[in-house]
């Protein structure tokens, strides 16, 4: 993290608006060499609203993270004779004047690697974080946003974004920089360096070396690193020799891990016809969030004309995208759902926050069991909106939406309902809650598709165990439950029991914060 609050020597101040004549593209090409990933930040920066960039060279000797970094170049290819670093940061300021903390959006760090034996020299975004282009107001949701600080020469600032890296193919590959962008979004530091994962996946430079010719990291490197650092995850694996079972989908495991707030790192095989069998190149990136359609065709067409007698409505279904950085690419592109052909998926690695012991998929299929059981116990109970859950239930029509959660998450998301009528949880419901949950569990939140798509409401939520495996009593994993006018905890001899609640309307869905 030392780059982004190294100090720095201004190189320029430029403006950026229209009307004063300034092109990202000439200016990249000018400045930069026709950089392509630059010219994707750029562009961000232009739909932040930029005004101006503040240039700084940073110094290698004065900046640890590029001192480290340089003398493994040296390491690996002995003819590196230097290197120029510059921080690049965006503001809504025109230049020399205050700049505000609204005012900055945000920065990237360029570094240019030269060699004796290269004409030119090779360079890479080392880092950048912007905030994302799009919110949830604009259907874009990306659970695992944080701050990062920078220091310039006119301030320090802090922007809120997801760590973006792009690889220089001599120390540390798409792998290294997919892992980097993962573990900062999870880590308490909020990053972690190349040394590092270089010495947990076992690569010194000399013996073993990567990039420069295809060589990467392979899975079990990668599942090392995160050993290593103590993060769990789930993988997913499909390989010629290890077929996913159908009719499992892998974006359905993809979604489920990134709908808890976490990142997942997806593997893929390029199309090449002239490799050999199993010698195809590969590439891995960052999935980070995703993107919904609320005008989505597929949840009623698969259920109507493809899925036969599904029981409800999964979530993942009004799914429209994934957003994922690309280190060839640059920062939150937009992976169409059904794109990537499940011929060409290998791996998912998909990050926790907390260990689970069964899957999103498992976890909602549980959800699905207990409507089952409370829609038949319920019947008519004259609370409009709990009498619709029963009847959706009952229909099969619910919309199921599976997370990870923390009990102080759950508890603010609690003091922050509000049904349609203005009504909110009482204090003592609120403590009860609190009360009967452990430190993190499973939630599954419960709406119709209306309610789902159009408004972001739900029914309630049931609340379930993630730290014991499935049993014979599967009824025994449920925790609590939060539904119209209704309140179901066990009491103290492990039954469930409702009690009644204020809410009885329909209220919104779950929004993790940022931190």
């Amino acid at each position: 993290m030392s780059i982004r609050g190294a100090e720095g020597k201004r190189i320029a101040w430029t403006d950026t608006r229209r009307e004063s004549g300034f092109s990202n593209f000439l200016f990249i090409d000018q400045n930069y060499a026709s950089h392509p990933v630059l010219r994707r930040i750029f562009s961000l920066a232009r739909k932040h609203g930029f005004q101006s960039i503040l240039i700084e060279d940073i110094d290698p000797a004065g900046c640890a993270t590029v001192a480290e970094e340089n003398a493994a170049l040296a390491l690996r290819q002995p003819d590196f004779t230097g290197s120029r670093v510059h921080r690049i940061t965006f503001f809504r300021c025109l230049p020399d004047q205050n700049p505000t903390a609204q005012d900055f959006i945000g920065g990237a760090i360029f570094k240019s690697d030269s060699f004796s034996g290269l004409a030119q020299p090779s360079s890479h975004v080392y880092e950048a974080v912007l905030p994302p282009p799009r919110n949830a107001a604009g259907n874009n949701f990306i659970h695992c946003q944080r701050g990062y600080d920078f220091h310039t020469g006119v301030g320090d600032f802090s922007a809120k974004g997801v760590l973006y890296a792009q690889q220089n193919d001599l120390t540390f590959v798409c792998a290294h920089v997919a892992l980097r962008t993962a573990l900062a979004a999870l880590l308490p530091e909020g990053d972690i360096s190349y040394t590092k994962i270089n010495q947990l996946a076992g690569i010194d430079h000399t013996s073993v070396q990567v990039g420069n010719g295809g060589r990467g990291l392979g899975p079990d490197q990668m599942e090392a690193v995160l050993k290593g650092v103590g993060v769990e995850y789930e993988k997913t694996v499909h390989e010629p020799q290890q077929q996913l079972i159908l009719p499992t989908d892998y974006q359905r495991h993809l979604y489920g891990c990134v709908e808890s707030g976490a990142p997942a790192l997806l593997g893929f095989e390029l199309d090449d016809p002239t490799a050999q069998p199993g010698q195809a190149s590969r590439h891995v990136i960052p999935v980070l969030g995703h993107t919904f359609n609320e005008d989505a065709w597929v949840p009623e067409a698969q259920r109507s004309y493809f899925g036969g007698t599904l029981s409800y409505y999964p979530s993942e279904n009004w799914l429209s995208a994934f957003v994922a950085h690309d280190d060839n690419f640059g920062p939150y592109f937009c992976l169409p759902r059904n794109f990537l052909r499940k011929e060409n998926f290998r791996i998912i690695l998909g990050l926790k926050r907390f260990p689970t012991l069964f899957t999103p998929l498992e976890a909602e299929t549980l959800a699905f069991g207990y409507a089952q059981i409370l829609s038949n116990a319920f019947q008519k109970t004259g609370i409009d909106w709990l009498d619709r859950f029963c009847v959706f239930a009952r229909l099969g029509s619910l919309v199921i939406r599976v997370q990870t959660m923390t009990r102080p998450d759950y508890v603010s998301h609690l003091d922050a309902l509000e049904d349609w009528s203005g009504l909110k949880l009482d204090t003592d419901s609120k403590a009860e809650f609190e009360k009967s949950l452990p430190e993190s569990f499973w939630m599954a939140e419960l709406s119709a598709p209306e309610l789902f798509s159009a408004t972001r409401h739900k029914f309630g939520e049931f609340l379930i165990a993630a730290d014991r495996p499935f049993s014979n009593d599967l009824l025994s994993l449920l925790l609590a439950a939060r539904l119209p006018g209704c309140a179901v905890f066990r009491d103290g001899g492990g039954q469930l029991k409702p009690q009644p609640i204020k809410v009885t309307g329909h209220t919104q869905l779950f929004t993790r914060p940022t931190p």
